[in-house]
Formats: C-alpha cells, sequence, structure tokens
C-alpha cells in the first residue's frame, strides 16, 4: 500500500474516474481543454499565414529581436521558477499540451502552434510511436505528474518517412509492386527487416492496405500515417494507468492530429474512435519481467538493487508485492523469466534476499548456501549461474554476505582453536573449509581484536574470495567478465539496519582475467567535470556541422535568432545532424541551434536516454542514423534537470515512480549511483557544494553513458569506425540557453573494442568461452602515421581522406 502511495501522482491519483459521462470527465475540464485545442489552432493558423508569406517573399527567417528576447527572458524566468518549495515554480505555468511527434517533422510544434515554450511538453520519436513501458511512455507519465498538462495529443504527420518504409516493406512481403523510397535504396529496406522501430508500423500499413487495397502507394502511406496516430494513443490507453485513468475521469483529453508540413496545417482528428471502451482497460500501470524483455545492462541492474535495498532500509519497501492483478500473475506464470541479476547469498533466514532488495519476482536469481560460498567447482551453484547466464541472458551477478553469519563466526572459532573441521560430523566441515581461508587471513590481519571485529572482516574476504572462485570456476562466467559483458559484485547486508555495504568488484579482477579491463577501470575512476573543448571534431564534415550548431547556439544566446522556414522537404539537403535531447526542457532544439527546421532529425525523450536494445528511443536512433548517414549524432543534456532529481531520489529510496519512469531513471540511476559514491569520498565539500556536485556529476555522467549505449548499436559503431559519423556530447546550460560541446566519449576506442569483441566471441550464443591464457594487453593505442588508420573517400562531401576507426583490433 505504501508503495503504491508513492507513485500515485496527486492529479491522478484517482482511477475511479469524475463526475458526468463515462467517457468524459466535468464541464470544467471540458471547457478548459476546449480552449486549448482552439487555442492551438488558432496559432497553428497564425504558423500556415507566415510560412505562406515567407515563402513567397523568398524570406526563410522571421524577426530576430522579437524571438530571441523572449526566448532568453523565458530561460531566466525557468532559473527563477526553482526557487519555490521543493524548487517548484512560485507562479507555475501550466503547459497546454504533451505533445508527441515524429523526430522528423520538420518542424518543432511550438512553431507549428505558434505556441511560447512554456505551452507545449515535447515528446520526439521516429514513427510518432511506442511500446509498453520504454522511455516514451515514461517522459508521458512523468510529465503529467509533475505538469498535467489538461491536453495529450499525437501529432503524425504527411509523407511521414518512417511509415512510408513500413509500408513498402509490407508491400514487398505481399511481393506487390512498390515505388522505391526517394534517396532509399533496396539494400536499405533489407536492413530495416529486422527493425523494432519499423516492427510498430507495421500494423498500421497493414490497417491502411486493407482499407484502401487499390490505393496509391502515396495514398496508402497518408492512410497509414493516421492510423499510426491511433495505434500510439491505443498503445497509451493499454500501457500508462496515469493516461488512462485521467482520460476516464476527464481531466486529461488524449486527441490525434495530422500535419502537413508543406503546407503547414494541422487537422485535429479528435479523441480515438474507441475513446469510450478504453475507460474499460484499467492497466495496471506495473510490470513484471518476463522472457520477452530485454536483457538489463549490469550497471543498470546494480542501480536497481541499490535502489531497492534503500528504500526498503528507509521503510518504504513493497515492490515485493503483486498486489492481486491477475494479469501480472498470468504474464508471471506464463511469460517465462528474464532476472535482472543473480544473488547468491547465505542461507540464513534473517537475510530474505528478494526482500531486502526490494525487488518483485522475476526480477532476482537466488542462490543461496550457508556462507555464500562456492565450494566446487562443478557443482549446482556454479552450473544454475551458468544457466541464468547464457538462457536468461543475466548481466549481473551479486555475492551478498550479511553481518553477525553463523558460518563464518564457526569458521574463526575453528582457526581460533585450530580445530579439524574434517573430522566435524555430517558436511558442516567441509563447508566451512571454503572459510577457511578468509577466516584465516582476518585472524592474521586482526589478531588482538574482538571475534565480531574478526568475522567482519572475514565476512568482507569471503564475499571476494566467492567471486575469485566463481570466476576461476566458471568458463562462462570468466569468458563473460573477460569481455565486459558480465559484472559480478560483492555486498554485505546488516541485519541490523537493513542496509547494504557495497563492496564493488574484486579488487585483483584484471589479474583474475589475464586481461586490461578498460571500462572496469572507467567506472572505478573519478569523473573530472568536463569543460568546453573547441574544436572536438574528427572529420572535415563534422567540424563543419559542430562549428555551424555553436555559431547557431551563440545567435540564440544573443537572441539573433529566428523563426525560419523548413527545408528538406522536397528531395533537398539531407539533415546534417541528429540531436538526442531531453523531453523535459521546453527549448525547441532548432531554435538553440538557429537551423533551418529539417536540418537537423530531433529526438526527445526524458533524460535523453538512449534506452534499452530493441526499444522505441533506441531504435528511433538506430533508424535515423541508417535512413539520413549524417555525419554528427549529439547527444544533448541539460545542465538542471528535474529528471536528474528525481533519479538520485529514486536511488536513495525517498521515491519509487511507476514502471515506465522507472525504465527511464534506471538508466540515469547508473550515473547517479557513481557521482554520489564519488562526492561521498570527498570530506572538504560542505553539504550544498555535495549536493551540487552530484547533480553536476550525474547529469554529465548520464551523457556520457547514453553514448556507451549507442556506441554498443552495431549500426551506430559500425558507421563511427569507419569514418562516417561522430558521436558527440554537449550540456545546454539551464538558465542561458548556453551549449557547452565537450566532444567524443573519452573511452571511445575501449566502448567499441570490447563491443567488437564480443559480438565475435558470442556469435555461436552466450555459452562460448575463451581459453585461459594471457592475452596481454590487446588495445594498444594507435599512432596517428598507422596506415591502417585512413580509409579514403568515406568523406563524399570533403576533399581530405576520412579517418577509419577500425585499426589494429579489427583482427582481435
Amino acid at each position: 500500500g505504501s508503495a503504491q502511495k508513492m507513485h500515485a501522482p496527486p492529479s491522478v491519483a484517482s482511477t475511479s474516474g469524475g463526475s458526468g459521462d463515462f467517457c468524459g470527465g466535468n464541464g470544467a475540464d471540458d471547457a478548459l481543454q476546449d480552449e486549448v485545442l482552439f487555442e492551438l489552432l488558432e496559432g497553428n493558423r497564425k504558423y500556415v499565414r507566415w510560412l505562406r508569406d515567407h515563402r513567397q517573399s523568398g524570406d526563410g527567417g522571421g524577426d530576430a529581436e522579437a524571438r530571441g528576447d523572449g526566448m532568453c527572458d523565458y530561460l531566466q524566468q525557468i532559473e527563477e521558477d526553482k526557487i519555490g518549495k521543493n524548487r517548484a515554480p512560485l507562479r507555475p505555468v501550466q503547459p497546454k499540451a504533451l505533445v508527441i511527434s515524429c523526430s522528423r517533422s520538420f518542424s518543432p510544434m511550438d512553431h507549428v502552434f505558434s505556441a511560447d515554450a512554456r505551452a507545449l511538453i515535447s515528446i520526439r520519436v521516429c514513427g510518432y510511436t511506442c511500446t509498453g513501458a520504454d522511455s516514451v511512455i515514461g517522459s508521458v507519465e512523468f510529465a503529467l505528474a509533475e505538469q498535467a498538462p489538461p491536453v495529450l495529443m499525437v501529432v503524425g504527420n504527411a509523407r511521414n518517412d518512417v511509415v512510408a518504409a513500413a509500408v513498402a516493406l509490407v508491400l514487398q512481403r505481399r511481393q506487390c509492386a512498390s515505388p522505391t523510397l526517394k534517396q532509399v535504396s533496396n539494400g536499405f529496406l533489407k536492413e530495416l527487416k529486422n527493425s523494432s522501430l519499423i516492427k510498430l508500423l507495421e500494423d498500421a500499413a497493414e490497417d491502411a492496405l486493407q482499407q484502401q487495397p487499390d490505393g496509391t502507394f502515396d495514398e496508402i502511406v497518408d492512410l497509414a500515417c493516421r492510423m499510426n496516430v491511433w495505434r500510439t494513443i491505443e498503445t497509451l490507453h493499454k500501457h500508462s494507468q496515469i493516461v488512462c485513468a485521467a482520460a476516464a475521469e476527464g481531466s486529461l483529453r488524449v486527441v490525434g492530429a495530422y500535419f502537413d508540413a508543406q503546407t503547414g496545417g494541422v487537422l485535429i482528428m479528435g479523441e480515438h474512435p474507441s475513446a469510450c471502451e478504453f475507460t474499460a482497460l484499467n492497466p495496471s500501470g506495473d510490470v513484471v519481467r518476463t522472457a520477452g524483455d530485454q536483457p538489463v545492462p549490469a550497471e543498470e541492474a546494480h542501480a536497481m538493487l541499490v535502489s531497492g535495498n534503500n528504500r526498503y532500509a528507509n521503510g518504504k519497501g513493497g515492490l515485493t508485492v503483486v498486489q492481486g492483478d491477475d494479469r501480472l500473475l498470468k504474464q508471471l506464470s506464463e511469460g517465462g523469466q528474464n532476472p535482472v541479476s543473480i544473488v547468491m547469498g547465505c542461507a540464513d533466514s534473517r537475510a530474505p534476499i528478494e526482500i531486502l532488495f526490494d525487488m518483485r519476482p522475476g526480477d532476482l536469481f537466488v542462490l543461496r548456501n550457508a556462507g555464500n560460498t562456492c565450494p566446487h567447482n562443478q557443482g549446482s551453484l556454479l552450473g544454475s549461474a551458468e544457466y541464468s547466464v547464457t538462457r536468461l541472458h543475466t548481466k549481473l551477478l551479486v555475492v551478498a554476505g550479511h553481518t553477525k553469519c553463523g558460518a563464518v563466526t564457526a569458521a574463526i572459532q575453528a582457526v581460533r582453536k585450530n580445530k579439524d573441521l574434517l573430522s566435524m560430523s555430517g558436511s558442516i566441515g567441509e563447508l566451512l573449509i571454503d572459510i577457511v581461508a578468509a577466516a584465516k587471513r582476518a585472524i592474521d590481519e586482526l589478531p588482538d581484536s574482538s571475534l565480531a571485529e574478526q568475522v567482519k572482516l572475514a565476512t568482507r574476504y569471503n564475499v571476494f574470495n566467492t567471486i575469485r572462485k566463481i570466476i576461476q570456476g566458471s568458463d562462462i562466467i570468466y569468458t563473460g567478465v573477460k569481455v565486459e559483458e558480465l559484472q559480478l559484485i560483492g555486498a554485505v547486508y546488516n541485519i541490523f539496519s537493513g542496509e547494504i555495504e557495497w563492496l564493488g568488484e574484486h579488487p585483483d579482477l584484471e589479474p583474475l582475467c589475464q586481461r586490461h579491463l578498460p571500462m572496469h577501470r572507467w567506472r572505478n575512476t573519478h569523473h573530472t567535470l568536463i569543460h568546453d573543448v573547441k574544436d572536438p571534431t574528427v572529420s572535415e564534415r563534422a567540424r563543419r556541422v559542430i562549428t555551424m550548431l555553436r555559431q547557431g547556439n551563440d545567435r540564440f544566446c544573443a537572441g539573433r535568432w529566428h523563426y525560419r522556414t523548413p527545408c528538406g522537404l522536397e528531395g533537398s539537403a539531407p539533415p546534417c545532424a541528429v540531436v538526442l535531447g531531453g523531453s523535459e526542457s521546453r527549448v525547441p532544439i532548432e531554435d538553440l541551434f538557429d537551423v533551418e527546421p529539417g536540418r537537423l532529425v530531433v529526438q526527445r525523450v526524458l533524460g535523453s536516454v538512449a534506452g534499452l536494445k530493441e526499444r522505441t528511443a533506441y531504435s528511433s536512433i538506430q533508424y535515423a542514423v541508417m535512413r539520413w548517414k549524417p555525419p554528427v549524432l549529439l547527444v544533448l543534456v541539460e545542465s538542471s534537470s528535474a529528471v536528474v532529481t528525481a533519479a538520485i531520489e529514486e536511488l536513495r529510496g525517498h521515491y519509487l515512480p511507476r514502471a515506465p519512469v522507472r525504465a527511464v531513471l534506471e538508466h540515469i540511476m547508473v550515473s547517479a549511483q557513481r557521482a554520489i559514491r564519488q562526492v561521498e569520498e570527498d570530506s572538504s565539500l560542505t553539504a550544498a557544494g555535495r549536493e551540487i556536485k552530484a547533480q553536476r556529476l550525474t547529469t554529465e555522467l548520464n551523457c556520457l553513458y547514453s553514448m556507451e549505449l549507442l556506441l554498443k548499436s552495431k549500426v551506430v559503431r559500425e558507421r563511427v569506425l569507419s569514418g562516417e559519423l561522430e558521436l558527440h556530447a554537449a550540456i545546454m546550460d539551464s538558465g542561458t540557453g548556453k551549449v557547452r560541446f565537450f566532444g567524443e566519449h573519452p573511452r571511445q576506442m575501449e566502448i567499441m573494442r570490447a563491443a567488437e569483441l564480443r559480438a565475435k566471441t558470442y556469435s555461436t550464443g552466450l555459452s562460448a568461452t575463451l581459453p585461459r591464457e594471457d592475452w596481454g594487453c590487446p588495445f594498444e593505442p594507435l599512432g596517428d602515421d598507422d596506415p591502417a588508420l585512413v580509409l579514403p573517400n568515406v568523406d563524399s562531401q570533403s576533399s581530405s581522406p576520412q579517418k577509419s576507426r577500425r585499426g589494429k583490433f579489427a583482427t582481435v
């Protein structure tokens, strides 16, 4: 019950519906929503007139000073509004609408509706689509809970490139003749056949073909674009309890709209044809993990366990309860399992694993024995762990000891008394033999200390000994750690306070694996705050793009930017960059860089997260990179973000959001955990200084973590390696709009090399193993004079040769 209250936003806490009609709300809500829609339509008419006038006059821009000064005032107001209670606005400005649109819609919706940036919250992904509990729905729920706009609008756009690709693939599958998409090769369509983004749009394409079987390709695409609006709205109702409940009570109106980028006009399509039926859906608002879910990276799984234990220790646990939801129970019983972590813990009845980590059924793969030890190389514990790694795709293994451990105490007493353990009755002696080494070491280091102090130290050594035995005893786990696919982390549970002391990875991990582990070093090294890099690029194409963005941002900050007419509508130059930004920022990214709409593909989701593989946000980025081949992919974060604050609060166990928001915050908690650990080690900081530095470190590390996930994508990685694409990071100052560019990830080559090595190692499956031999260091730095670095003619728009990143490691 307490956990449920923690994540129920006040505005939509009730699911019983409001007064009046079952499909609607009360008169006051209806009147407000009607007024908002009318204002948006009036704003769109103004935009259409402006667009027509400027196209006729040949003027690509508007009144620079008027627009620029307004935005600068707005940015200052954002910062001033954070001085209210709990950093809330003193005079809050409620946004009029939350808008989901396409990353390639050619114009930001703020322009299309002639709206002040404070009026709209913008979420953008290729294909304006979503799926259950992904970062798009998480962004929607976070915005509704925090700011409660009265209207949620899904805006499709005419001639949508992604929808057209889905229609073309469906026609190919039906062996129907279909025109080739402009500037798109059959090879590209072949690449898309396994795209999870395209799979989300195929239902709309099939629906359009059934309704208009004799239509032209353009007519079918036009209808499919409209059907995709309805599909996205349906998905929001089916998978978001907040959306469904707010729509049922009438505090939120969910409508579809259709935007014609050529004319600038928007058609409001209204509510979903089955809107009344959706009120009976009542989705649970929660999820359980099943075999259909994507594996969770070890870093995110670790953050989930840290957050869960902090909730438990703070008395705010309760996630372990599946609250009588038959749908969740059915998923749990029939959907298979996909645990986020293996936990090898002690059998002590005072250390209940799922409860102390506050995790749900299906989240953990638990192995337990007395003393949390690993007695035999081929025993059931190792075999069970290997099963979870190879069959369930688990990426994290935690060895959890606990205070006052009876097995460790018995081992200490046996060593003190020089007892022959094999003479003990039964199998207890054999069990304690595996703990004796830790007991002897503790006694040797603390010979004059109390039994309790020796047990405490021996417990820590026993955890690390178990980690060592697992790596030495399992070729499968040894290989996973060696190629940095798996992480093994030690922990000690305090049975009095309920808190976990995290010991981290084995201190001698590299010698155990006989290999230099660059990402292990990166995770365990203090992050130095980054300053603006003046020339962060490698290629001439990327340099021109970054220079254009930097100069445009300078104009924005000086108040000299202006509205521009969209470009790229009729086969002109493709987008020069893909920008992954945050939906919590209200500033249109095209305005921030003062570029023509259409020059950028802009994706906006909560926290600028890349998302998990095969989820909407991740697949959207992959599609944009494949489709438009930009020279730059920019990850842009905001210096002061409510979502970073929320992630830190969740990590500390103070806040439990609903499942879709958790999917986003778990990504950011990876960086928050590292930032907090680093700040806590700095005793020179004041309390305020620690909090400010934790926020800033989390922001920068989150930007870098999104880059790490993107570099694991084969689509992104191959283009970076070939020199076609550069992946850059940037931070926007929330108060001034100034963007600091700080170049590529400092460990970019190591990330890509590790990803290539994993792909090669696991080409036959996760059961693959590597020989136990000393590899030396396969990651030698390459000099600029190495001939393997040069790949001529990659940059078709530059006379200078483009450098390839592949280098020598391609043969590893």
